[in-house]
């Protein structure tokens, strides 16, 4: 043992011989131990790690720094009051070994995880895009690190979705993705929700639906009609989108459709819909399960549409989308009460960094209607976008 005086009534202790391995220690000991470890503080207050001890274990507390003191992990500063020398600060001779050897992660480990992490993220970004939003908000430095970690997997498990175009409720991706229906939890639910569009993504919180109003009447094939058409009175309604095939038929088509894209506007518009019109609730980025189902509708009763989104870059690829409907169903279809002429004197907002990387997909977009040409044009120009609520 070398003791090195530093001062007045002050003096350094620790072993000359290097810490080879740690000392056998008793299970409360190693609980005491975990705890100092959590800190990479390379230098501790004595009064410190005896507050992380707690006041039950002082004397497990002054006992293993004995242990660590003889085993050369650690060097203890002292001062000499009333007649005795007491400890003062402790500092660790070799944090990380010491870290390495009680199995708790070292600052260096936990750099090169967030490194390739990062890593990890920033490639899945340029590979899929439509996860870039989502993969900049795992990036934020203000995250704790298993945040970071369990966000990142389940961004990793959404991409085997996507590309298998599964379409089901969110236990059955929460099995997909950790094998335990209720293994996501609210809270990470919430930041998916806010990042990404889970219905277009085929991940339902309830069963996909697709909601009509108006001028339609359905009917199951050799049995009584069902008339929608009464249903104008009170509103909408929702019908599974598995629904939409054999038995189901059209037994009275609509004179033309009208999608909605924003649910304000669409319950809104159901209540005053002129004749003739069937009125349809397009969700934002619509999934497979909802096309399939619109796509056998007008297979059924094939009629021209107007299609109105809110007028932003997303608004515009969400009605190019549905409109491909049409377009492969060779029956016209036009945008409509998306101008500027009705918003661009109101309340707009500014356009994100998202809506900028969708006005550059926008740019070489194919199927984009003058109309929606001009409107991108604009709000690239303007800086500014809207919300179709604000007048439909």
């Amino acid at each position: 043992m070398q003791v090195t005086p530093v001062g007045k009534g002050k003096r350094r202790r620790q072993m000359l011989t290097p810490m080879l391995q740690l000392p056998t220690l008793t299970a409360a000991q190693q609980t005491v131990l975990l705890k100092w470890l959590t800190s990479d503080a390379g230098e501790r207050n004595w009064q410190s790690l005896l507050q992380a001890a707690g006041t039950n274990h002082v004397e497990v507390a002054e006992s293993l720094l004995h242990a660590l003191l003889q085993a050369g992990a650690v060097a203890v500063k002292e001062e000499f009051h009333h007649g005795q020398w007491r400890s003062q600060r402790v500092v660790w001779t070799e944090l990380e070994a010491v870290q390495r050897l009680a199995n708790v992660s070292t600052r260096t480990e936990r750099a090169a995880t967030k490194e390739n992490l990062n890593t990890q993220l920033e490639a899945l970004a340029k590979d899929h895009p439509w996860l870039v939003p989502a993969v900049q908000s795992v990036l934020n430095d203000t995250l704790p690190a298993s945040t970071r970690k369990a966000r990142a997997e389940l961004l990793q498990a959404l991409v085997p979705w996507q590309q298998a175009q599964r379409q089901a409720l969110r236990q059955d991706f929460a099995l997909a993705a950790r094998e335990h229906t209720k293994a996501i939890t609210a809270a990470e639910w919430d930041w998916l929700e806010a990042m990404l569009p889970l219905e277009s993504l085929g991940i339902g919180r309830f069963e996909p639906l697709l909601w009509l109003s108006g001028a339609i009447t359905l009917r199951h094939v050799g049995e009584g009609q069902g008339d929608l058409m009464a249903l104008q009175r009170f509103g909408f309604v929702g019908l599974p989108c598995r629904q939409f095939c054999l038995p189901l038929g059209v037994a009275m088509p609509p004179q033309r459709y009208w999608l909605i894209e924003n649910r304000a506007s669409f319950e809104r518009q159901s209540h005053k819909l002129a004749p003739g019109v069937c009125l349809v609730w397009l969700p934002g980025r619509p999934g497979k399960a909802w096309l399939e189902a619109m796509h056998w509708l007008l297979a059924q009763a094939p009629a021209t549409a107007t299609i109105s989104c809110d007028p932003d870059p997303a608004g515009i690829q969400i009605a190019v989308t549905a409109g491909r409907l049409w377009d492969d169903a060779g029956v016209a279809w036009q945008a409509a009460h998306m101008d500027i002429s009705y918003w661009q004197s109101g309340k707009t907002l500014p356009l994100t960094d998202y809506d900028h990387r969708v006005l550059a997909e926008l740019q070489v977009c194919d199927g984009l209607s003058p109309a929606l040409a001009s409107l991108r044009d604009y709000i690239s120009s303007s800086g500014t976008k809207a919300e179709q609520e604000g007048w439909l």
